[in-house]
C-alpha cells in the first residue's frame, strides 16, 4: 500500500503513491513536479 498526499512519510524510505514524493524537509508526500 502507498502513502497518500499529505501523509506522512519517510524522505530515507519513500513509499508515497505514484505522482507523489516525500519531501525531505517537511515529511509528508506532496505532488513530485
Amino acid at each position: 500500500d502507498c502513502l497518500k498526499f499529505g501523509w506522512k512519510c519517510n524522505p530515507r524510505n519513500d513509499k508515497c503513491c505514484s505522482g507523489l514524493k516525500c519531501g525531505s524537509n517537511h515529511n509528508w508526500c506532496k505532488l513530485h513536479i
